[in-house]
């Protein structure tokens, strides 16, 4: 049976920090792309994000799998594994309670704090504006994101952090780090997202570490925000 320590903490921070590169890499290309194609962010015909979202996934997953062969590891020791009725139950059912805690969450800093000023910015990038476009989203959340993202912070990143720390205090120090990275889009998704990871992380750990899990509960997540966001526009 292959070893359940394989990487510990100090390769689970680096492979972080890589991620953070290579999303700031793929955010140059994507500036890049959209220049060449003559189109400006804020006046795009469509979503920046349905070119966006492949680009980094894509730089997320390369890494993730970078790392895991590095350190010997199979697809099957970072989580990937077959879902019952049960846990698929389950996780549905979470996803939507996910959801509405960063609703919550977000709604609660805009009262204490004030509107995001990044908002209006963020909205114009990720918000479908038609039919087409929405399912899009949502075939790249359920596909891409969810399984992209969760192999990387629950398979890789707090799996390396548990096995030096424990279970408890590996799950709180990924989940800042997942809530810090997307402070990146904006400050006010860092508290939102950590809490997100905690949940995330927690039914990850109860699931006996079924990142299949987690991606789906994180796809319907992200697929319920941008369906709600649609037709809050429509």
């Amino acid at each position: 049976m292959a070893s359940q320590s394989k990487w510990k903490a100090k390769i689970a921070l680096a492979c972080y920090f890589v991620l953070i590169g290579g999303i700031l890499v793929g955010s140059i290309i994507l500036a890049l792309l959209l220049f060449v194609m003559g189109i400006d962010y804020m006046n795009s015909p469509f979503p920046v994000a349905l070119i966006g979202t492949p680009i980094n996934e894509a730089i997320i997953l390369g890494i993730t799998l970078l790392f895991a062969r590095h350190k010997s590891a199979s697809l099957k020791e970072l989580g990937l594994k077959k879902l019952s009725l049960r846990i698929l139950t389950i996780v549905s059912v979470f996803a939507v309670f996910l959801f509405l805690l960063g609703l919550g969450i977000s709604i609660g800093e805009e009262i204490v704090f004030g509107p995001d000023p990044t908002a209006e910015f963020l909205t114009k990038l990720m918000t479908p504006t038609n039919s087409f476009e929405l399912i899009a989203m949502i075939v790249f959340s359920l596909v891409l994101v969810g399984p992209c993202e969760e192999l990387a912070f629950r398979g890789f990143v707090q799996k390396g952090f548990e096995n030096s720390f424990g279970k408890m205090k590996g799950l709180w120090v990924a989940s800042v780090l997942f809530g810090l990275l997307h402070g990146l889009n904006t400050l006010y998704a860092i508290v939102p997202t950590f809490a997100a990871g905690l949940v995330l992380g927690y039914v990850w750990q109860k699931t006996g570490g079924n990142t299949t899990a987690s991606a789906l509960m994180h796809g319907i997540n992200n697929s319920i925000s941008f369906a709600i966001a649609y037709f809050l526009t429509v």
